[in-house]
């Protein structure tokens, strides 16, 4: 039903294009077109509006029956009158109706057809107030939607008339024909080259990742969207260096004709494909379901695979040959064979080097991760690990537990680089049913499918920590790579809140106390607590239990103390604690007195600081100087945790 509905949407938006097309040709062509196009014109633009109002009405109908849950004989006229008045999908879906109606009664009654194509327009943009990426985008976001909208309604009712027009009048004038086509080129060319750039906008924004464009259904409607796109500048490509040359040195209008039918086939394929996409649900929010084996990644595979770089070079060599034999046979003129070399090029190359180009990929690989990365899911992963995973990987997760020296092949070292290789999908399958051709079990029926996942953030933050042995006191200007491990902030704030969500654009200074430790540290920051607030930053100081008496924060919560009774926040950031000189190795190795770290306003650790090493911790002037540099840095937009 969503397809049959997606089609009737998608053919609607051309119907209505293709309206404001012919409404637009008889404005402006109305001197020079002959009695019986012009009655063509009129009589194809009420069609095409009758066959939008048509399966729009359709659309609508069917779409209340299915917001409501009811059958669409079952869709009372209160129904009706609730969606039409209370939504913005109704009020939406009605507005474009309407203004199709009041576009055929001024092309019909006033002979208006100028106005006729406005309504048209108006119609169209409308339209998209009822779609998916209008619902949660932004301002630019609709914007750039409306200008996407309207340049290819130009494009696609332009492109419709002209292929009338050129059918219809002047079948023995090749000149005039000559002049429609130049003319079209002329304004066709901007209006693709807006409708290219919009669109690739919106697919950043609403894909967002290619395993989106590859493994949901606005991705394939949006590939097959680019794809069409393609063959429409093939085909006007084509005509314009070679048809439109032999049009006027030779009066040839047969091949034009049959290209030109062509581009049109393809142009409506877009419209149709662009009205689906203005109803699919935009791949961001999809919950992605890898369909292959493989997925591509030539970093990862060119250190993991096996001879990938003879593999990648072969595939090199097979695109090479093909593309030689291609060009060759094209300048023989042989076309058609120049093709067959192409595409057996392309497919020799991508079948050769492919398998060095990809790692293995699961169903779950590219799946959102339902739990958040914080403390508590970490503590809790933490539990699973030391009651099912220890007897193998160890207590620290080095493949090292007391059943390793039997295993072939052994246990997986958990901290070492590779664990960053694999994306927490890829990890959250082999916990579910095992590892391959291994004696790692599937756990998916003895844990439940929150706790296999919260394993999966405990032994990713693991490996984290291991790699945050580089971390120092020093800031690394613009190259933040470690994620900030999130709980929840202060006395008296909603427990809800959370420290990333108490950023308000400031960096913050993370304390984590060791049980027993007294507060002089804390005192020290405290008398500095306005510097530091001045310059951007904010003191979270974690303690393990009320028995001291506390500084009084400030108005703006600086410094925010937060109670830990539990220690599970402290459990988790001291995974973060190994430096190169206590990496953690020891069995014996326990957290220092105190640890500090610096979190800037994005999320990511930027600096550390142990009381037990030689740098110990930072002065209030050293702090003042390391968030005055964080918060000039630009805006970051790197890939959070779970997107790895």
């Amino acid at each position: 039903m969503e397809t049959v509905l997606s089609l009737a949407r998608g053919t609607a938006f051309a119907s209505t294009a293709a309206f404001g097309g012919f409404c637009w040709g008889l404005a402006l062509w109305r001197e020079g077109l002959e009695s019986g196009t012009r009655s063509r014109f009129t009589t194809i633009a009420s069609i095409a509006a009758s066959v939008g109002l048509v399966l729009g009405l359709l659309y609508l109908t069917v779409r209340i029956g299915a917001v409501l849950g009811k059958p669409v004989l079952a869709v009372s006229s209160s129904d009706v009158l609730f969606i039409i008045l209370d939504t913005r999908f109704g009020r939406a879906q009605v507005a474009a109706l309407g203004f199709v109606l009041v576009g055929v009664a001024s092309l019909q009654l006033l002979h208006k057809p100028g106005l006729a194509a406005s309504f048209s327009g108006l119609s169209l943009l409308v339209g998209l107030f009822s779609s998916h990426s209008a619902a949660g985008g932004t301002i630019a976001d609709l914007a750039i939607n409306m200008i996407h909208v309207a340049a290819a309604a130009l494009w696609f009712g332009g492109l419709s008339t002209l292929v009338v027009a050129m059918a219809r009048d002047a079948a023995e004038r090749p000149e005039s024909k000559s002049r429609l086509l130049s003319g079209f080129s002329t304004v066709a060319l901007p209006l693709m080259l807006l409708l290219v750039a919009t669109g690739v906008a919106l697919a950043i924004e609403n894909v967002g990742t290619w395993p989106g464009l590859v493994a949901t259904e606005y991705g394939w409607l949006l590939t097959g969207k680019f794809a069409c796109i393609g063959t429409v500048l093939f085909c006007a490509t084509f005509i314009r260096q070679r048809l439109l040359t032999l049009l006027k040195t030779e009066g040839a209008t047969q091949p034009l004709a049959m290209v030109l039918k062509i581009e049109l086939t393809f142009a409506f394929l877009v419209t149709l494909l662009a009205g689906c996409l203005s109803q699919a649900i935009p791949s961001r929010h999809v919950e992605i379901v890898w369909p292959l084996s493989l997925r591509l990644d030539p970093v990862i595979a060119w250190r993991t695979v096996p001879g990938s770089n003879v593999l990648a070079i072969g595939g090199c060599i097979a695109l090479l040959v093909g593309s030689i034999a291609a060009f060759e046979l094209g300048r023989m003129g042989r076309w058609r064979w120049a093709t067959v070399a192409a595409v057996a090029g392309l497919g020799v190359a991508g079948a050769v080097a492919l398998p060095g180009l990809s790692v293995p990929a699961y169903p779950s690989t590219y799946s959102k991760v339902p739990v958040p990365y914080d403390a508590e899911a970490i503590a809790q992963g933490q539990d699973v690990f030391a009651a099912n995973c220890v007897a193998c990987h160890g207590l620290r997760g080095r493949g090292d537990g007391p059943l390793a020296k039997d295993l072939k092949p052994p246990a997986a070292d958990l901290t070492a680089p590779h664990t960053r290789d694999h994306t927490m999908g890829d990890m959250y399958w082999w916990v579910s049913h095992g590892f391959p051709s291994s004696a790692m079990p599937g756990f998916a029926e003895s844990l439940s499918e929150l706790d296999r996942w919260r394993v999966v953030e405990y032994v990713m933050a693991l490996s984290l920590g291991y790699e945050a042995r580089i971390l120092g006191p020093e800031i690394s200007a613009g190259q933040p790579w470690l994620h900030a491990i999130d709980f929840p902030t202060c006395r008296g704030v909603d427990p809800r809140e959370k420290l990333k969500d108490r950023s308000d654009g400031r960096s913050k200074l993370v304390l984590i106390f060791r049980d027993g430790i007294r507060t002089q540290r804390l005192d020290q920051l405290t008398q500095h607590a306005r510097a530091i607030e001045q310059a951007g930053g904010m003191i979270v100081a974690v303690m393990p239990s009320p028995s001291e008496e506390f500084p009084s924060p400030s108005e703006s919560g600086n410094p925010c103390i937060v109670f830990d009774i539990d220690h599970r926040i402290a459990a988790a950031w001291n995974l973060y604690r190994r430096t190169m000189a206590n990496p953690g190795f020891d069995d014996n190795d326990s957290p220092p007195a105190i640890i500090e770290f610096l979190i800037d306003r994005f999320g990511f650790v930027r600096a550390r600081w142990r009381s037990d090493e030689t740098e110990r911790l930072a002065s209030h002037s050293q702090l003042v100087d390391a968030i005055t540099q964080l918060q000039v840095e630009p805006e970051i937009n790197k890939r959070g945790v779970h997107d790895h």
